[in-house]
């Protein structure tokens, strides 16, 4: 009897969050993590706007690597935590649940800023300093709590209202993408550590927002594991956990002081965890026996647009490593006697982002256009964006060498690559809550994220041969090239893939 009552107030209070339509008609738990994201992106933003300059600018200023290595560091740690999402969503499913997940993520990651935020007295402190704090901003705990809570919030039919809140996130993140990157990039011209502390402070911000809203606003959703561990399990995976940190930490220790080690097998390493990881989990979930028939019947389609993904995924490495250097090497940043942080452009691209965003929440929500297949708004996104990189190439392969390109080659770059973002970004995370079995939804966002880690992968491979910013700037017409065949194959295969989704 008192399990029945305690089920019937669980599916009351998520009735409640279902009907709950007091933020912009949408529940207010969505506020909570809008805002979260609002202040992560504050976060990351602030971190991505002046990192790689931080790391290959000479000491004292920075810490004196190269060009080449400050974004190969750039893209391990994004393929790093790509990776960790899986260990991160384990413990939000099985041993945190999503809220508290999300809260210790944030202090975790705001430590990891504030490394950065001690100045280097030496250079070998300095990158001791960084290289630990890259390494804790790689162990994402909250994995993909945010996003499997924010899908909870509406029910399996509720397409337009789920797609517009995923939106919501993409306006929630550009809008802060604006104001970080300029506050931080002009900040960190002359103080980077400064910039570091704004951004620890940030990701501190996120953790409190969804400890104190936690219990008024998201009902049972996220409060307690979805599929706990039990005591037995959970030992085994701490002893097994402990036990590879500590054979992985000798290896290097070992190998580094025999002079076997050294920074690219350090990178080889990581690229090869990238690839081999990522497809094992998704292997193991496709193959999970506790998934009914039904819910395994949508796991191939996923799968299918999960390969597409990998590709496009690699846009977004590009933004951060090979654009930044691109940016601040070879483009005019000097208007009316004033230069420009390269961050900058980071927030033209956001307040680019942010009005095109805005416009399809309405366009998602509102008219026929949401309607559209998954596989039809994911081309049309993709080709969008192999337009995007095709404007770029004009410059690049027209100009010479020790050429200054205009920021309008950059600003219609980032216009174009915008819409594309909207097409796919938002639709692909909203998708997969969608065909997500049920208890590990979280799971089933950190698969899609994987694609990230694959995308930092190639990416790792590219920047071990294009090392300056000379020769990474051909990646942008090979890109414009690749996403045009990844749509093409995406629009065969769509037939098959419309018919289960």
């Amino acid at each position: 009897m008192n399990n029945e009552t305690t089920k019937q107030q669980v599916d009351e209070r998520l009735e409640a969050v279902y009907n709950d339509k007091k933020f912009f008609g949408h529940p207010r738990g969505l506020g909570a993590l809008a805002a979260g994201n609002f202040f992560n992106s504050f976060a990351w933003g602030g971190v991505y706007a002046i990192l790689i300059y931080y790391l290959y600018s000479p000491y004292t200023k920075g810490l004196g690597f190269t060009q080449g290595e400050a974004a190969s560091m750039i893209a391990a740690m994004g393929a790093c935590n790509s990776l960790f999402v899986i260990v991160g969503s384990w413990l939000s499913d099985r041993v945190l649940g999503p809220r508290k997940a999300l809260v210790v993520g944030n202090v975790v990651k705001a430590i990891s800023f504030g490394l950065l935020a001690v100045p280097a007295f030496s250079l070998t402190q300095g990158r001791v300093f960084a290289v630990i704090s890259l390494i804790l901003m790689s162990l994402p705990i909250m994995g993909a709590s945010n996003s499997s809570m924010t899908g909870l919030m509406y029910r399996s039919d509720d397409d337009g209202r789920r797609d517009a809140a995923f939106t919501i996130h993409n306006v929630a993140n550009t809008i802060t993408g604006m104001i970080s990157p300029i506050l931080v990039g002009f900040i960190g011209m002359s103080d980077y550590h400064l910039g570091f502390f704004l951004s620890a402070l940030a990701a501190l911000a996120y953790g409190l927002v969804i400890l104190f809203t936690g219990k008024r606003f998201f009902g049972p959703i996220g409060e307690k594991p979805a599929n706990p561990v039990s005591k037995e399990e959970l030992k085994k995976a701490l002893g097994l956990f402990f036990a590879v940190v500590l054979i992985v930490v000798a290896i290097i220790l070992v190998t580094v002081k025999m002079g076997v080690m050294n920074f690219d097998g350090v990178l080889n390493i990581i690229t090869t965890f990238s690839f081999v990881i990522p497809i094992i989990f998704l292997f193991k979930m496709y193959t999970n026996k506790n998934i009914t028939r039904e819910e395994h019947s949508k796991m191939l389609p996923f799968v299918k647009i999960w390969c597409i993904q990998c590709v496009v995924a690699v846009t977004g490495v590009l933004l951060n490593t090979a654009m930044a250097v691109f940016i601040e090497a070879k483009v005019n940043r000097n208007f009316m006697g004033i230069e420009f942080a390269p961050a900058t452009f980071t927030s033209i691209y956001n307040l680019i982002g942010l009005i095109v965003a805005t416009a399809f929440v309405y366009i998602w929500g509102s008219t026929k256009f949401g309607k559209l297949k998954v596989t039809k708004k994911f081309s049309i996104g993709i080709f969008i964006n192999a337009a995007a990189f095709a404007v770029l190439a004009v410059p690049v392969l027209t100009g010479g060498k020790t050429s200054l390109f205009s920021p309008l080659w950059v600003i219609a770059y980032y216009l174009i690559l915008s819409f594309g973002d909207n097409f796919i970004n938002p639709i692909g995370i909203s998708m997969t809550a969608k065909l997500a079995p049920k208890s590990y939804e979280t799971q089933m966002q950190s698969a899609w994220s994987q694609t990230t880690s694959i995308a930092n992968g190639i990416s790792i491979i590219i920047f071990k041969f294009l090392t300056t910013a000379d020769q990474q700037m051909m990646i942008f017409p090979a890109m414009a090239v690749v996403l045009v065949i990844t749509a093409c194959i995406l629009i065969m295969m769509s037939k098959k893939i419309d018919e289960v989704i």
